[in-house]
C-alpha cells in the first residue's frame, strides 16, 4: 500500500489556480480540504503550528468533483470580464 502523498501550499495553489485567500476562505467555508499538521504533538489540540500540508489524493479528488463548464459559458465569463 502506497503511502499518501503530502503537498505543499505551492503546490496545492498551482493545483487550484487559487490566490492564498481564496484557499482558506474555501477551507473556511467547508468548500475545501483541510490541511494536516506537519508539526506538533498529534494528541496535542492546543499546539500551534504552522507547518502544514494537504493530503494530495483529497485535493485530486475535490479537482474531479468540481463541475465541467461549457465551453460557450466560459466566453461570456471572459467578455464580461474585458468589458469592465
Amino acid at each position: 500500500m502506497n503511502a499518501p502523498r503530502l503537498i505543499k501550499l505551492k503546490i496545492v495553489l498551482e493545483y487550484c489556480a487559487f490566490s492564498r485567500a481564496t484557499l482558506y476562505r474555501q477551507i473556511k467555508a467547508g468548500h475545501f480540504p483541510e490541511p494536516v499538521r506537519l508539526t506538533g504533538g498529534l494528541n496535542d489540540a492546543n499546539a500551534v503550528s504552522r507547518s502544514v500540508a494537504w493530503r494530495e489524493e483529497e485535493i485530486l479528488q475535490w479537482m474531479a468533483n468540481r463541475q465541467r463548464v461549457p465551453l460557450s459559458e466560459t466566453r461570456k465569463v471572459e467578455q464580461k470580464s474585458s468589458s469592465l
